[in-house]
C-alpha cells in the first residue's frame, strides 16, 4: 500500500511538472495583449487559450481523482483560472464556425452574418482583456513546478522510474469511473433531447464524466503504451458529444447577440447547423450503442482494466 501511495504520487508529480511546463509558456504569451490584424496571429492566440483551457482542465481532474495523492493547486483555483479561460474559448469556437461558414452565404444574410461576427468579436475582445487581467494577477505559486525533481522523459523511463507501483490505484480510480458512466443519467432511452430540458444538460455532464476519464486515462497510457487504440472511441465520442453541445452554447450565446430567432434572421445558417446537429445525433446514437455493448463496451474496458498485469521491479 505505501508502495502504491508513494508510486501515484510521483507518476502525479512528474504529469504535473509536464502539464505545467507548457502552461507557464501559455501563461507568458497571454499576458501581453492579445495581437490583432494578421489572421495567423488571431489563430494562434486562440490556440494559447484553448491548450490554456484544457492544460488547466487535465490538471483539475487529477486533483479530484486524487486529493488525498495530490500536491499541486486546489480545485478550487483551476476552475476559476478555467471559466475565464472558457468564456473566451467557446466565443473562439462560434467564431471559427460563423467564419466557415460566411463564404457560402449570399445577400442579405451574408451582411448579417459579418455584422455578427464583428459584434462577437467585440465581445470576444473584453473577455480576452477579463483573462488578461486575471492571468496578471495570477499568485505565482498556483502553477509553480513541483518543489521537488521528478522523473523525465518519455513513458517508458516514466514505467521504469515508477515500477507499475501505481497501477493498483490507478486501475481501481478508473474502474470507478466506468461505474460513474454506466450508471450516469445522460445516457438516456436513445431519444433527443428537448432543447434547455434536463435530459440536455444531463447530456452535457456526461459529456465532461468521458473527459474525466479520458484525462485519467492518459495517466495510465504512460504506464501502458497499448491503450493508445482504445483513445480512439473516446476521441470520437468527444466529437460527436462536443458538435451537440457546441450548438447548445452557440444558441445561448446568439440568443444575445440576435434580434430574433436564428432561424428567422439567419435561416440558411441555422438550416446547416442543423444538418451538422442531425449528423452529430446519428454518430452519437452508434457510440451510445457500442458503449453499452457488453461485448466492447464499458463492460469490456472493466474487463481489460483488470487483466492488467503487475510487473514486480527488478532487484
Amino acid at each position: 500500500a505505501q508502495a502504491a501511495d508513494a508510486g501515484l504520487e510521483q507518476l502525479l508529480e512528474w504529469r504535473r511538472a509536464h502539464l505545467q511546463q507548457g502552461l507557464q509558456e501559455r501563461l507568458g504569451i497571454l499576458r501581453r495583449r492579445p495581437p490583432r490584424g494578421q489572421a495567423a496571429k488571431r489563430a494562434a492566440d486562440r490556440e494559447h487559450v484553448h491548450q490554456l483551457r484544457t492544460g488547466l482542465r487535465r490538471l483539475r481532474s487529477m486533483a479530484e481523482a486524487f486529493p488525498r495523492h495530490w500536491r499541486g493547486p486546489s480545485t478550487r483555483h483551476l476552475a476559476k483560472l478555467a471559466r475565464a479561460a472558457g468564456t473566451v474559448r467557446d466565443l473562439d469556437v462560434l467564431l471559427e464556425a460563423l467564419e466557415q461558414q460566411h463564404p457560402g452565404l449570399a445577400g442579405d444574410e451574408r451582411q448579417k452574418l459579418r455584422r455578427l461576427i464583428r459584434q462577437l468579436e467585440s465581445c470576444r475582445a473584453k473577455a480576452r482583456r477579463k483573462l488578461r487581467r486575471r492571468l496578471q494577477r495570477l499568485p505565482g505559486r498556483l502553477l509553480a513546478p513541483p518543489p521537488h525533481q521528478v522523473p523525465t522523459g518519455d513513458p517508458a523511463q516514466v514505467r521504469h522510474a515508477f515500477h507499475r507501483a501505481a497501477l493498483p490505484l490507478l486501475r481501481a480510480s478508473l474502474i470507478r469511473q466506468l461505474a460513474n458512466l454506466r450508471l450516469h443519467p445522460g445516457w438516456g432511452h436513445g431519444e433527443r433531447p428537448k432543447p434547455n430540458s434536463r435530459q440536455e444538460r444531463d447530456r452535457h455532464e456526461l459529456r465532461k464524466s468521458f473527459k474525466r476519464f479520458r484525462y485519467q486515462l492518459e495517466l495510465l497510457e504512460a504506464l501502458e503504451p497499448d491503450l493508445r487504440d482504445r483513445l480512439l472511441i473516446l476521441k470520437q465520442t468527444q466529437t460527436s458529444l462536443g458538435l451537440l453541445q457546441d450548438l447548445v452554447i452557440w444558441r445561448d450565446l446568439l440568443k444575445h447577440q440576435l434580434k430574433g430567432k436564428l432561424r428567422r434572421q439567419l435561416p440558411h445558417l441555422s438550416a446547416r447547423w442543423r444538418h451538422q446537429a442531425d449528423g452529430a445525433w446519428a454518430d452519437w446514437l452508434q457510440l451510445r450503442r457500442r458503449w453499452l455493448d457488453p461485448a466492447e463496451g464499458l463492460e469490456a474496458w472493466q474487463r481489460g482494466l483488470l487483466d492488467l498485469e503487475l510487473e514486480r521491479p527488478a532487484g
